[in-house]
Protein backbone atom coordinates (compact mmCIF):
# COMPACT_ATOMS: atom_id res chain seq x y z
CA UNK A 1 0.00 0.00 0.00
CA UNK A 2 1.37 3.86 -0.78
CA UNK A 3 2.67 5.74 1.81
CA UNK A 4 2.47 9.79 1.90
CA UNK A 5 2.86 12.96 3.80
CA UNK A 6 -0.52 15.66 3.09
CA UNK A 7 0.18 18.75 4.08
CA UNK A 8 -3.33 19.59 5.90
CA UNK A 9 -2.20 23.43 7.05
CA UNK A 10 0.22 25.63 6.85
CA UNK A 11 1.80 27.49 3.49
CA UNK A 12 2.26 24.37 1.71
CA UNK A 13 -1.52 23.21 2.48
CA UNK A 14 -2.79 20.58 -0.05
CA UNK A 15 0.50 19.19 -0.92
CA UNK A 16 1.68 16.02 -1.12
CA UNK A 17 4.67 13.56 -0.47
CA UNK A 18 4.58 10.28 -2.02
CA UNK A 19 7.66 8.17 0.40
CA UNK A 20 9.16 5.75 -1.10
CA UNK A 21 12.10 3.32 -0.75
CA UNK A 22 14.50 6.34 0.13
CA UNK A 23 14.87 8.29 3.37
CA UNK A 24 13.28 11.67 2.57
CA UNK A 25 14.26 15.29 4.02
CA UNK A 26 11.58 18.00 4.79
CA UNK A 27 12.89 21.80 5.84
CA UNK A 28 13.22 25.06 4.01
CA UNK A 29 15.78 23.90 1.97
CA UNK A 30 15.21 23.71 -1.97
CA UNK A 31 17.61 20.78 -1.21
CA UNK A 32 15.44 18.67 0.59
CA UNK A 33 13.13 16.08 -1.01
CA UNK A 34 10.49 17.46 1.30
CA UNK A 35 10.62 21.37 0.67
CA UNK A 36 8.38 23.87 1.96
CA UNK A 37 7.91 27.47 2.17
CA UNK A 38 7.32 27.36 5.74
CA UNK A 39 9.32 30.03 7.14
CA UNK A 40 9.12 28.69 10.66
CA UNK A 41 10.15 25.30 9.80
CA UNK A 42 14.00 25.10 9.78
CA UNK A 43 16.31 24.69 6.79
CA UNK A 44 16.30 20.91 7.41
CA UNK A 45 14.17 19.96 9.69
CA UNK A 46 13.20 16.23 9.73
CA UNK A 47 14.16 12.95 8.05
CA UNK A 48 10.99 10.18 7.05
CA UNK A 49 13.53 6.85 7.14
CA UNK A 50 11.88 3.80 5.53
CA UNK A 51 12.16 0.52 7.65
CA UNK A 52 11.25 -2.54 6.29
CA UNK A 53 7.40 -1.87 5.64
CA UNK A 54 7.22 0.96 7.97
CA UNK A 55 8.43 4.76 8.00
CA UNK A 56 9.94 6.00 11.26
CA UNK A 57 10.64 10.08 11.80
CA UNK A 58 13.36 11.71 13.12
CA UNK A 59 13.89 15.45 14.04
CA UNK A 60 17.40 16.54 12.46
CA UNK A 61 18.39 18.87 15.42
CA UNK A 62 15.76 21.08 14.27
CA UNK A 63 15.15 24.90 15.95
CA UNK A 64 11.60 24.10 17.03
CA UNK A 65 11.40 20.31 17.27
CA UNK A 66 9.47 18.03 15.78
CA UNK A 67 5.98 16.96 17.10
CA UNK A 68 3.70 13.59 16.51
CA UNK A 69 0.17 13.95 17.84
CA UNK A 70 0.97 17.34 20.01
CA UNK A 71 4.13 15.88 21.42
CA UNK A 72 7.83 16.73 20.89
CA UNK A 73 9.96 13.71 19.36
CA UNK A 74 13.30 13.34 21.09
CA UNK A 75 14.38 10.39 19.59
CA UNK A 76 12.71 8.63 17.08
CA UNK A 77 8.94 7.82 16.49
CA UNK A 78 7.42 4.72 14.14
CA UNK A 79 4.17 6.27 11.84
CA UNK A 80 1.16 4.91 12.40
CA UNK A 81 -1.58 5.91 9.97
CA UNK A 82 -3.23 8.95 10.73
CA UNK A 83 -0.48 10.11 12.68
CA UNK A 84 -0.15 13.99 12.67
CA UNK A 85 3.19 15.64 12.28
CA UNK A 86 3.75 19.13 12.84
CA UNK A 87 6.98 21.33 11.69
CA UNK A 88 6.79 24.70 12.42
CA UNK A 89 3.40 26.14 11.29
CA UNK A 90 3.13 23.03 9.05
CA UNK A 91 0.49 20.28 9.77
CA UNK A 92 1.28 16.53 8.19
CA UNK A 93 -0.63 13.56 8.38
CA UNK A 94 0.95 10.16 7.71
CA UNK A 95 -1.56 8.22 5.02
CA UNK A 96 -1.64 4.69 4.07
CA UNK A 97 -3.74 4.27 0.93
CA UNK A 98 -6.56 1.95 1.39
CA UNK A 99 -5.60 1.57 5.36
CA UNK A 100 -9.46 2.07 6.85
CA UNK A 101 -8.05 2.88 10.39
CA UNK A 102 -7.09 6.62 8.12
CA UNK A 103 -9.28 9.15 8.69
CA UNK A 104 -11.24 10.11 5.14
CA UNK A 105 -9.90 13.80 5.58
CA UNK A 106 -10.64 15.52 2.16
CA UNK A 107 -7.99 17.24 1.37
CA UNK A 108 -7.78 20.30 -1.20
CA UNK A 109 -5.39 20.88 -3.62
CA UNK A 110 -4.02 23.59 -4.37
CA UNK A 111 -6.69 26.13 -5.26
CA UNK A 112 -6.35 27.79 -9.01
CA UNK A 113 -7.67 30.90 -8.36
CA UNK A 114 -4.95 32.51 -6.90
CA UNK A 115 -2.43 31.40 -10.08
CA UNK A 116 -5.39 33.18 -12.11
CA UNK A 117 -5.47 36.08 -10.15
CA UNK A 118 -1.85 36.65 -10.76
CA UNK A 119 -1.15 39.62 -13.52
CA UNK A 120 -4.67 40.73 -13.33
CA UNK A 121 -6.11 43.73 -11.79
CA UNK A 122 -8.43 44.17 -9.24
CA UNK A 123 -9.57 47.93 -9.17
CA UNK A 124 -6.30 49.89 -9.93
CA UNK A 125 -4.11 47.14 -8.12
CA UNK A 126 -2.24 44.55 -10.54
CA UNK A 127 -1.32 41.39 -8.91
CA UNK A 128 1.85 40.42 -8.63
CA UNK A 129 3.09 37.45 -6.53
CA UNK A 130 1.53 35.72 -3.63
CA UNK A 131 2.97 36.36 -0.27
CA UNK A 132 1.49 34.61 2.12
CA UNK A 133 -1.58 32.19 2.40
CA UNK A 134 -4.05 32.84 5.46
CA UNK A 135 -7.71 31.66 6.29
CA UNK A 136 -9.77 34.25 4.63
CA UNK A 137 -7.51 34.40 1.44
CA UNK A 138 -4.05 34.98 -0.07
CA UNK A 139 -1.94 38.00 0.57
CA UNK A 140 -0.36 39.52 -2.51
CA UNK A 141 2.27 41.56 -4.05
CA UNK A 142 0.67 44.11 -5.93
CA UNK A 143 1.16 47.69 -7.49
CA UNK A 144 -1.06 50.82 -7.85
CA UNK A 145 -1.06 51.51 -11.36
CA UNK A 146 -1.71 54.87 -10.72
CA UNK A 147 1.67 55.80 -9.18
CA UNK A 148 3.22 52.10 -9.61
CA UNK A 149 4.26 52.33 -5.81
CA UNK A 150 4.38 49.14 -4.46
CA UNK A 151 0.87 47.64 -1.98
CA UNK A 152 0.36 44.25 -0.31
CA UNK A 153 -3.58 42.95 -1.34
CA UNK A 154 -5.16 40.89 0.71
CA UNK A 155 -8.31 38.58 -1.36
CA UNK A 156 -10.32 37.08 0.47
CA UNK A 157 -11.93 33.55 -0.58
CA UNK A 158 -14.77 34.01 -3.34
CA UNK A 159 -17.55 32.08 -0.82
CA UNK A 160 -17.06 35.28 1.39
CA UNK A 161 -18.02 37.40 -1.59
CA UNK A 162 -21.53 35.34 -2.00
CA UNK A 163 -23.07 36.66 1.36
CA UNK A 164 -23.90 40.05 1.15
CA UNK A 165 -24.77 40.88 4.56
CA UNK A 166 -20.87 39.51 4.91
CA UNK A 167 -19.80 41.89 2.48
CA UNK A 168 -21.33 45.12 3.88
CA UNK A 169 -20.06 44.32 7.57
CA UNK A 170 -16.64 44.00 5.77
CA UNK A 171 -16.88 47.53 3.83
CA UNK A 172 -18.20 49.43 7.26
CA UNK A 173 -15.60 48.15 8.83
CA UNK A 174 -13.06 49.06 6.49
CA UNK A 175 -14.44 52.31 5.94
CA UNK A 176 -13.93 52.71 9.68
CA UNK A 177 -10.29 52.02 9.54
CA UNK A 178 -9.31 53.74 6.67
CA UNK A 179 -8.88 56.96 7.45
CA UNK A 180 -6.94 56.34 10.03
CA UNK A 181 -2.92 56.88 10.56
CA UNK A 182 -0.66 55.98 13.14
CA UNK A 183 3.26 55.12 12.81
CA UNK A 184 2.55 51.49 14.22
CA UNK A 185 -1.31 50.63 11.97
CA UNK A 186 -1.00 49.14 9.00
CA UNK A 187 -1.90 52.04 6.47
CA UNK A 188 -5.10 51.06 4.44
CA UNK A 189 -5.54 52.23 1.15
CA UNK A 190 -8.35 51.56 -0.21
CA UNK A 191 -10.79 47.74 0.42
CA UNK A 192 -13.92 46.81 -1.72
CA UNK A 193 -15.19 43.78 -3.97
CA UNK A 194 -14.45 43.54 -7.26
CA UNK A 195 -16.39 40.15 -9.07
CA UNK A 196 -16.15 37.56 -6.87
CA UNK A 197 -13.81 38.23 -4.68
CA UNK A 198 -13.29 40.98 -1.19
CA UNK A 199 -10.05 42.81 -1.06
CA UNK A 200 -7.85 45.31 1.24
CA UNK A 201 -4.78 47.21 -0.31
CA UNK A 202 -2.50 47.82 2.62
CA UNK A 203 1.39 49.68 2.41
CA UNK A 204 4.00 47.16 1.63
CA UNK A 205 6.90 47.00 4.19
CA UNK A 206 9.82 44.95 3.78
CA UNK A 207 10.41 43.02 6.85
CA UNK A 208 8.97 39.33 8.28
CA UNK A 209 5.77 38.48 9.99
CA UNK A 210 6.67 38.29 13.63
CA UNK A 211 5.08 34.85 13.58
CA UNK A 212 8.26 34.00 10.95
CA UNK A 213 10.62 35.54 13.57
CA UNK A 214 8.84 33.89 16.03
CA UNK A 215 9.21 30.55 14.14
CA UNK A 216 12.93 30.93 13.51
CA UNK A 217 13.63 31.66 17.13
CA UNK A 218 17.00 28.33 17.48
CA UNK A 219 16.80 26.27 20.92
CA UNK A 220 18.80 28.45 23.19
CA UNK A 221 18.47 31.53 21.39
CA UNK A 222 15.69 33.96 22.53
CA UNK A 223 15.32 37.32 21.47
CA UNK A 224 16.76 39.87 23.98
CA UNK A 225 14.05 41.22 26.40
CA UNK A 226 14.88 44.73 25.80
CA UNK A 227 13.46 44.14 22.07
CA UNK A 228 10.59 42.71 23.10
CA UNK A 229 10.17 45.34 25.26
CA UNK A 230 10.29 47.60 22.35
CA UNK A 231 8.31 46.04 20.19
CA UNK A 232 5.40 45.75 23.16
CA UNK A 233 5.66 49.64 23.48
CA UNK A 234 5.10 50.36 19.79
CA UNK A 235 2.28 47.93 19.58
CA UNK A 236 0.42 49.19 22.58
CA UNK A 237 0.58 52.37 21.27
CA UNK A 238 -1.17 50.79 18.45
CA UNK A 239 -4.22 49.47 20.45
CA UNK A 240 -4.06 52.97 22.60
CA UNK A 241 -4.88 54.77 19.45
CA UNK A 242 -7.63 52.14 18.27
CA UNK A 243 -9.02 51.92 21.05
CA UNK A 244 -9.21 56.08 21.40
CA UNK A 245 -11.48 55.42 18.08
CA UNK A 246 -13.41 53.20 19.75
CA UNK A 247 -12.24 50.13 17.26
CA UNK A 248 -11.31 46.77 18.77
CA UNK A 249 -8.42 44.73 17.04
CA UNK A 250 -9.72 41.01 18.61
CA UNK A 251 -7.02 39.06 16.71
CA UNK A 252 -3.37 40.49 18.01
CA UNK A 253 -1.32 37.57 17.28
CA UNK A 254 2.36 37.24 15.31
CA UNK A 255 0.76 36.87 12.17
CA UNK A 256 -0.99 40.16 12.42
CA UNK A 257 2.18 42.02 13.52
CA UNK A 258 5.25 42.77 10.83
CA UNK A 259 8.58 43.55 11.72
CA UNK A 260 10.37 45.86 9.70
CA UNK A 261 13.96 46.18 9.35
CA UNK A 262 14.30 48.33 12.46
CA UNK A 263 12.30 47.77 15.57
CA UNK A 264 10.12 51.19 15.03
CA UNK A 265 8.95 50.06 11.67
CA UNK A 266 6.60 47.39 13.51
CA UNK A 267 3.30 47.23 12.15
CA UNK A 268 -0.11 45.81 13.57
CA UNK A 269 -2.27 44.80 10.72
CA UNK A 270 -5.67 43.99 10.09
CA UNK A 271 -7.42 46.17 12.69
CA UNK A 272 -11.12 44.97 12.52
CA UNK A 273 -10.77 42.32 9.81
CA UNK A 274 -11.40 39.84 12.40
CA UNK A 275 -14.63 41.71 13.43
CA UNK A 276 -15.47 42.58 9.46
CA UNK A 277 -14.66 38.86 8.70
CA UNK A 278 -16.43 37.19 11.84
CA UNK A 279 -13.77 35.42 12.11
CA UNK A 280 -13.91 32.37 14.75
CA UNK A 281 -10.58 31.57 16.61
CA UNK A 282 -12.11 28.35 17.84
CA UNK A 283 -12.81 26.78 14.02
CA UNK A 284 -10.50 24.03 13.48
CA UNK A 285 -7.75 24.02 10.51
CA UNK A 286 -8.87 20.43 9.60
CA UNK A 287 -11.01 17.67 9.86
CA UNK A 288 -8.31 16.27 12.58
CA UNK A 289 -9.49 19.48 14.96
CA UNK A 290 -5.79 21.30 14.80
CA UNK A 291 -6.33 24.74 16.02
CA UNK A 292 -5.65 27.47 14.35
CA UNK A 293 -2.56 29.61 14.27
CA UNK A 294 -4.65 32.48 16.24
CA UNK A 295 -6.30 30.59 19.11
CA UNK A 296 -2.94 30.18 20.70
CA UNK A 297 -2.73 34.32 21.72
CA UNK A 298 -6.93 34.76 22.52
CA UNK A 299 -8.39 35.60 25.83
CA UNK A 300 -10.64 33.73 27.45
CA UNK A 301 -13.60 35.41 26.70
CA UNK A 302 -12.71 35.21 23.03
CA UNK A 303 -12.26 31.85 23.08
CA UNK A 304 -16.35 32.19 23.01
CA UNK A 305 -16.11 32.67 19.17
CA UNK A 306 -17.29 35.58 16.98
CA UNK A 307 -20.47 36.28 19.05
CA UNK A 308 -18.33 36.59 22.30
CA UNK A 309 -18.86 40.10 24.48
CA UNK A 310 -15.17 41.54 24.34
CA UNK A 311 -13.96 44.65 25.15
CA UNK A 312 -10.25 46.40 24.62
CA UNK A 313 -8.80 44.15 27.41
CA UNK A 314 -8.79 41.22 24.78
CA UNK A 315 -6.67 43.05 22.74
CA UNK A 316 -4.35 43.63 25.77
CA UNK A 317 -4.29 39.51 26.84
CA UNK A 318 -3.37 39.59 22.92
CA UNK A 319 -0.69 41.13 23.06
CA UNK A 320 1.13 40.09 26.38
CA UNK A 321 0.50 36.14 24.81
CA UNK A 322 2.59 37.67 21.61
CA UNK A 323 5.35 39.32 23.73
CA UNK A 324 5.50 35.17 25.84
CA UNK A 325 5.96 33.94 22.94
CA UNK A 326 8.58 36.50 21.49
CA UNK A 327 10.65 35.94 24.53
CA UNK A 328 10.49 31.88 25.24
CA UNK A 329 9.63 30.38 21.33
CA UNK A 330 6.00 29.48 22.23
CA UNK A 331 2.68 31.13 23.18
CA UNK A 332 1.35 30.52 26.91
CA UNK A 333 -0.54 27.85 26.44
CA UNK A 334 -0.54 24.81 23.38
CA UNK A 335 -2.59 21.90 22.88
CA UNK A 336 -3.32 19.46 19.92
CA UNK A 337 -6.78 19.80 19.67
CA UNK A 338 -9.36 23.22 19.99
CA UNK A 339 -10.77 21.74 23.20
CA UNK A 340 -7.86 21.13 24.90
CA UNK A 341 -6.16 24.22 24.09
CA UNK A 342 -9.39 25.88 25.18
CA UNK A 343 -9.27 24.08 28.49
CA UNK A 344 -6.36 25.29 28.96
CA UNK A 345 -6.87 28.87 27.80
CA UNK A 346 -9.70 29.11 30.83
CA UNK A 347 -8.32 26.98 33.42
CA UNK A 348 -4.35 27.21 33.26
CA UNK A 349 -1.41 29.79 33.99
CA UNK A 350 1.34 30.17 32.35
CA UNK A 351 4.77 28.56 32.94
CA UNK A 352 7.07 31.35 34.76
CA UNK A 353 9.89 32.13 32.60
CA UNK A 354 12.82 30.51 34.55
CA UNK A 355 11.33 27.54 33.42
CA UNK A 356 12.74 28.33 30.02
CA UNK A 357 15.88 29.51 31.81
CA UNK A 358 14.97 33.03 30.44
CA UNK A 359 15.75 36.02 32.54
CA UNK A 360 13.90 38.95 32.68
CA UNK A 361 12.93 41.62 34.93
CA UNK A 362 10.81 40.76 37.97
CA UNK A 363 8.60 44.04 37.10
CA UNK A 364 8.16 42.84 33.04
CA UNK A 365 7.10 39.09 33.87
CA UNK A 366 4.78 39.99 36.56
CA UNK A 367 3.25 42.91 34.40
CA UNK A 368 3.05 40.11 31.33
CA UNK A 369 1.23 37.91 33.74
CA UNK A 370 -1.43 40.32 35.09
CA UNK A 371 -2.13 40.93 31.25
CA UNK A 372 -2.67 37.09 30.80
CA UNK A 373 -5.24 37.49 34.07
CA UNK A 374 -8.22 35.01 32.84
CA UNK A 375 -10.84 37.74 34.05
CA UNK A 376 -10.45 40.68 31.69
CA UNK A 377 -11.16 43.31 35.40
CA UNK A 378 -7.48 41.63 36.52
CA UNK A 379 -5.78 43.15 33.62
CA UNK A 380 -4.43 46.53 32.97
CA UNK A 381 -7.55 48.81 33.03
CA UNK A 382 -6.59 50.08 29.27
CA UNK A 383 -4.21 49.63 26.68
CA UNK A 384 -2.72 53.27 27.70
CA UNK A 385 -2.05 51.77 31.36
CA UNK A 386 -0.05 49.34 29.39
CA UNK A 387 1.70 51.25 27.33
CA UNK A 388 2.42 53.32 30.57
CA UNK A 389 3.70 50.41 32.55
CA UNK A 390 5.85 49.12 29.70
CA UNK A 391 7.27 52.71 29.47
CA UNK A 392 8.28 52.67 32.78
CA UNK A 393 9.89 49.62 32.11
CA UNK A 394 12.05 50.96 29.39
CA UNK A 395 12.72 54.00 31.50
CA UNK A 396 13.82 51.86 34.66
CA UNK A 397 16.58 49.94 31.86
CA UNK A 398 17.71 52.56 29.77
CA UNK A 399 15.65 51.19 26.74
CA UNK A 400 15.53 53.31 24.17
CA UNK A 401 12.04 54.03 22.75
Amino acid sequence: MAKKLIVLAGPDEGRVFPLGTEPSLFGRSRATEGYLTDPHVSRVHCQVIPENDRYVVIDFDSGSGTFVNGREITDRHVLQSGDLIRIGATHMQFVVEGDQASPPHAVKSPTDWTSALVGQTIAHYRISAPLARGKMGYLFHAQDTRNETAVALKVLHSDFGQDERKVQRFIEAMKAVMPLSHPHLLKIFGAGKTGKHCWVATEYIAGDSLSAVIGRIEKGRKLDWKGVTRVGIYLARALEFAHGKNLIHENVTPQNIIVGKLPQNTKLTDLMLALATEEDPTTPISAAGVPSESLPYMSPERTDGPSATVDGRTDIYSLAATLYAMLTGKPPFQGTSVDELIEKIRLDGPHHFHAFQIQVPQELEKLLRRCLAKRPQDRPGSAADLRKELEQIAQMHNIPV
